[in-house]
């Protein structure tokens, strides 16, 4: 088992991990207490796997713009590229030479 305070997995790792623990449990050698810890483990990575699939539809739909099937009209706070290398306009001196 991992310890509390490491991350979870990567689905790619958990979801491999679970592939294996499924193998091992269908092969018929694995003694009671060792079935058991495995389907704990199991379960274990399920649920973050789910986790990580929840958040990654989120992340889907707020980037889609859909909310419980309709459309999210909420702004899109973004700014720009250009908009940040844009020189601030002000009362200082205009930019180039003079042309009087």
């Amino acid at each position: 088992m991992t310890a509390p305070d490491t991350p979870p997995p990567r689905f790619e790792q958990a979801l491999a991990e679970l592939e294996r623990l499924l193998r091992e449990l269908e092969d018929g050698t694995t003694s009671l207490d060792d079935a058991l810890a495995k389907y704990e483990r199991g379960v274990a990575l399920v649920r973050t796997c789910y986790g990580q699939l929840d958040s990654a539809e989120q992340r889907i739909r707020l980037l889609a713009g859909v909310t419980d099937g309709k459309p999210d009209l909420r702004p899109f706070e973004h700014t720009a590229a250009v908009e940040k290398a844009k020189p601030k306009r002000g009362n200082g001196p205009p930019a180039g030479p003079d042309p009087y």
